[in-house]
């Protein structure tokens, strides 16, 4: 399957705020029930990070799910959200009022605002797929260089089942214009295993790893 380069209605701001905020907590449904929050909350425990940048944190529910583990296990955790659109951030500050943990900053994670290991973890989810491979190393390169323990990304992997996959998501949990055209587009941009782990040895990860996940994931870290 080819990789299709085009944008999505989200990487425009595209539709009203009601149907923006419905289109990203779609999203987060899907990362609660696909499993991107457990993979990123074990490999955060397992790295001993108490700093964590969330790159294109949307409006904040992986975050905020961390912050809530956190709390549970007894474990200390800040968590700074970056975001480049500003609608996005309006909606995830509005969520935010009231937990000290989470600091939200407007930013491009292809010029982070930080200074080299700034953070223990740098996490990523499901925003690799909307960077062309240039903009995807870049992407990559500055996780890399703010990351003092190592960076962590889980997106979706190319295949026509996931793409099967996401329609049937898109079509029976949504009717939201938003989900329904990107969800699909989104494997369709999305890159396999073996480019992933590409773009990571050209951003001069150190280790890299690529593992695919149940419902057409993959995580990909620096070992």
């Amino acid at each position: 399957m080819i990789r299709k380069v085009a944008r999505e209605l989200l990487d425009d701001d595209a539709g009203s705020g009601d149907e923006l905020a419905a289109n990203l907590r779609d999203i987060e449904r899907a990362n609660r029930w696909f499993g991107t929050l457990r993979a990123v909350a074990a490999f955060v425990w397992q790295s001993g990070a108490r700093t964590v940048l969330d790159v294109g944190c949307g409006t904040g529910g992986v975050a905020l799910a961390l912050l809530s583990d956190a709390q549970r296990r007894g474990r200390q955790l800040h968590v700074t959200g970056l975001e480049r659109s500003t609608p996005v951030l309006s909606l995830a500050r509005e969520r935010a009022k009231g937990h000290s943990g989470l600091s939200l900053v407007e930013g491009d994670g292809e010029a982070l605002p930080y200074s080299d290991h700034s953070f223990d973890v740098v996490i990523c989810t499901l925003t690799l797929h909307h960077c062309e491979p240039k903009a995807a190393v870049r992407l990559l390169c500055e996780m890399r260089r703010v990351a003092r323990i190592a960076p962590f990304l889980c997106d979706l992997r190319r295949s026509r089942m996931a793409y099967l996959g996401a329609l049937a998501f898109a079509y029976l949990s949504s009717r939201n214009r938003l989900t329904r055209h990107d969800a699909p587009l989104s494997v369709e941009r999305a890159y396999t295993p073996a480019e992933a782990l590409q773009l990571a040895q050209i951003a001069h990860w150190n280790r890299p790893v690529v593992r695919a996940s149940p419902f057409f994931r993959m995580t990909v870290y620096d070992a």
